[in-house]
């Protein structure tokens, strides 16, 4: 199908599409597998979009840097949380969260010396996965071990 097609966009594959995608999945990609060019793919998914967290009370739809992807609304995060996985770590942010395992605190600077200036990416990261929290004291930024994370490496050393 075609953005100049009369068809109408069946809904029910970008709705399987976000489901089954590990990672938000690009507009590029999106248009490409729906046979749509950017623009038309940009007004289907806004309309979608628009549908789709309107009739949801769990979960929404969101466009983060010209990628899409399904998520838990805020108001049901922290319950569902208990139950979900954080995403697998490549070797340089688990040796970043055995750093802070141990040390429990440590200023960003510090971190960027240990493991160099990728770190802010990775912090950002870790953050977002709730390994980490950042504080601010006497206005120098800590990265802070979050007691969820040391929870779930605690259990994951035991199993």
């Amino acid at each position: 199908m075609t953005s100049s097609s009369q068809k109408k966009l069946d809904y029910g594959i970008i709705e399987a599409i976000l489901f089954v995608s590990p990672r938000p999945v690009s507009e590029d990609r999106l248009a490409q597998l729906l046979n749509l060019d950017r623009e038309a793919l940009r007004k289907e998914m806004s309309k979608f979009m628009r549908r789709f967290n309107k009739t949801h009370q769990g979960i929404k739809i969101v466009k983060n840097r010209k990628h899409y992807y399904i998520t838990v609304k805020d108001d049901y995060l922290e319950i569902v949380s208990k139950l979900m996985e954080p995403p697998p770590l490549n070797n340089r942010q688990k040796l970043i969260v055995a750093y802070l395992y141990q040390k429990k605190i440590v200023p960003l600077r510090e971190l960027k010396n240990v493991f160099g200036p990728a770190i802010y990416r990775d912090v950002k990261k870790l953050r977002r996965w709730g390994f980490i929290s950042i504080t601010s004291r006497d206005g120098i930024k800590h990265a802070v071990m979050r007691p969820e994370a040391e929870a779930y490496i605690i259990k994951k050393k035991n199993t």
